[in-house]
């Protein structure tokens, strides 16, 4: 009965060791393979955890903020037959902020934002070799969109549409190249103009109309 006691304590001392024996290991070619663990230097605090097949990332990479490691701040996901990554963004507490894309460290397609004190998503944007390219709409918590506008090569270019939390369209601008520029028109919370005119290079030209209770008020020319 001593003697079974003494191989159990045994092989719950040396079970910890047993287990690092696989980790952070080469394969006959001198490449990484197999599960790798990497803490901070000076520290005993994990950095980053993930398997490699042959020097190649496989599955899921965690990866670790310094002074934080109950959840990971992102992971990263590698698929053997896809040139782009999966990456995944958290807080401190694992709640997902942000997740897309990655195609040679760029975003790339679709990009999802969440609410901080909520699941709903706050924002969905596209990009294309890392800069913002199409929609982006953003979202109250409610689900209901706040803010629809288009982007080419990074910048504002477009229509664009804010609404109030009623659905309502409060304002409908247009965009080139950052600046606006065409037709902008304003509404209140209920649907009624309130002001309607002309930008051009984020600047007001020509007549502009000012509007209480869908009734013409005053113009200005600029």
């Amino acid at each position: 009965m001593f003697k079974h006691k003494l191989n159990y304590l045994f092989l719950v001392l040396c079970l910890p060791l047993f287990a690092q024996e696989g980790i952070n290991k080469y394969d006959e070619e001198g490449k990484r393979h197999g599960l790798w663990r990497k803490n901070f230097e000076g520290s005993d605090q994990l950095r980053f955890e993930g398997h490699f097949n042959h020097g190649e990332e496989a599955g899921d990479f965690k990866f670790y903020k310094k002074g934080f490691e109950k959840h990971p701040s992102a992971i990263i996901s590698f698929n053997k037959d896809s040139d782009s990554v999966m990456v995944t963004y958290y807080t401190q507490e694992g709640k997902p902020i942000s997740e897309g894309k990655m195609l040679d460290k760029k975003r790339e397609g679709k990009w999802v934002y969440y609410h901080k004190d909520s699941d709903s998503i706050m924002m969905t944007e596209n990009y294309v070799h890392g800069k913002l390219e199409g929609k982006q709409c953003t979202y109250f918590t409610n689900g209901k969109l706040t803010e629809k506008t288009e982007y080419k090569n990074n910048k504002k270019h477009g229509e664009s549409f804010i609404y109030a939390d009623n659905g309502q369209v409060i304002q409908h601008l247009h965009y080139a190249n950052g600046e606006l520029h065409g037709p902008a028109t304003y509404y209140n919370a209920s649907g009624e103009k309130l002001i309607e005119g002309q930008y051009t290079r984020d600047q007001k030209k020509g007549e502009w109309k000012y509007y209480k209770e869908e009734e013409l008020q005053e113009k200005k020319d600029y």
